[in-house]
C-alpha cells in the first residue's frame, strides 16, 4: 500500500541520516554489517538455500569476508575492479536472458556470487566512512542511486515506450533508463556547483570525468536492480523478504546500491582531489 511505502521510506531516511551524522565510525561499520547481513540472509533464500543452519553459516562466512576485506594492506582496488567485472558479466546475462541460465542459475554459482555482491559494497562504505568529509560522500551516493531510481520511474511513466529488458523486468523502459541517467548526472553537476571546493579549478576534462561518473553510477544501479529481478524471476518470487512494509526486503532496497557503491568508491580513490 502507498501509505506503507511512504512511512517506511521516511523511517529509512531517518535511520540513514542518524547513522551517517550521529554514529561513530565503529558503530557505523556495525550498522552497515547488520544491513548487509540481513540482505545476505535474504539472498541465501533467493539462491535456494532452505536449511536454517546452512543459511546462518553462509551469512557468517560473508560477514567474515567483509571484515577481512578491510584488513590493512588488503587490495582494495582489486576488490573494486573484480566487482565491476562481475557486474559487467551480470549485465551480459541480463541482456541475453533467458539464455545463459545454465551458467548463472545453479545454486553453487549464486552462492559464490554472494561474495562480489556484498563484500565490495561493504568495503565501499568502509572507504567512504574513512574520508574526512564522509557525510557528504555517503549521502551523495545514496542520493545518486535514488535520483537514478526516481528519474527512471517518472521518465518511464511519462515517456516509456521501448522496453529495456522485458524478459527480466517488464516495466522498465529505455526512456526510463535515460531519465535515470539524466537525473543522476544532473545531481553530480549540482553537487559540484554547490559544494565542491575544486570548483575554481574545474575544466572541461574534469567536467567530462564527473559526467561520465554520474552516467556509470546510474547504469550500474540499474544493473544491480535488474540482476536481482532476474534472480527473483528465476525463483518465481516477488520480493527478497518482508522486513520493510510496502517495499519488500532489505535486498530489494539496496540491490542498486551494492552495484553502484564500489564504482563510486573507486572513482573517489582514482580521481582523488579531482573528485568533487
Amino acid at each position: 500500500m502507498l501509505w506503507q511505502r511512504v512511512v517506511t521510506s521516511f523511517a529509512l531516511l531517518a535511520l540513514i541520516l542518524s547513522a551517517v551524522f550521529i554514529l561513530p565510525a565503529s558503530l557505523f561499520y556495525l550498522f552497515i554489517l547488520l544491513v548487509m547481513g540481513i540482505a545476505a540472509w535474504e539472498w541465501s533464500s533467493l539462491v535456494g538455500m532452505s536449511n536454517t543452519i546452512y543459511r546462518a553459516l553462509y551469512v557468517t562466512v560473508l560477514l567474515a569476508a567483509m571484515v577481512v576485506s578491510t584488513h590493512k594492506g588488503a587490495p582494495i582496488n582489486l576488490f573494486f575492479s573484480m566487482a565491476i567485472v562481475c557486474w559487467l558479466m551480470a549485465l551480459l546475462f541480463i541482456c541475453i536472458y533467458p539464455a545463459g541460465q545454465i551458467f548463472w542459475s545453479k545454486k553453487a554459482t549464486l552462492i559464490v556470487a554472494g561474495l562480489p555482491l556484498f563484500v565490495p559494497g561493504w568495503l565501499a562504505f568502509f572507504v567512504l566512512r574513512n574520508q574526512s568529509n564522509h557525510e557528504f560522500h555517503i549521502l551523495l551516493l545514496f542520493f545518486l542511486v535514488a535520483a537514478a531510481d526516481i528519474g527512471a520511474y517518472f521518465a518511464g511513466r511519462t515517456f516509456g515506450k521501448y522496453k529495456l529488458a522485458v524478459r527480466v523486468s517488464p516495466n522498465k523502459t529505455w526512456e526510463g533508463f535515460a531519465g535515470g541517467v539524466l537525473a543522476c548526472t544532473l545531481l553530480v553537476v549540482i553537487a559540484v556547483l554547490l559544494f565542491s571546493e575544486q570548483l575554481p579549478e574545474m575544466n572541461s576534462i574534469r567536467w567530462f570525468k564527473l559526467v561520465i561518473m554520474g552516467l556509470l553510477i546510474a547504469a550500474f544501479s540499474v544493473v544491480g536492480d535488474l540482476f536481482e529481478s532476474m534472480v527473483k524471476r528465476n525463483r518465481d518470487v516477488k520480493d527478497s523478504g518482508t522486513i520493510l512494509p510496502g517495499h519488500g526486503g532489505i535486498l530489494d532496497r539496496i540491490d542498486g546500491l551494492t552495484a553502484a557503491a564500489p564504482l563510486y568508491a573507486m572513482c573517489l580513490i582514482q580521481l582523488g582531489a579531482e573528485f568533487l
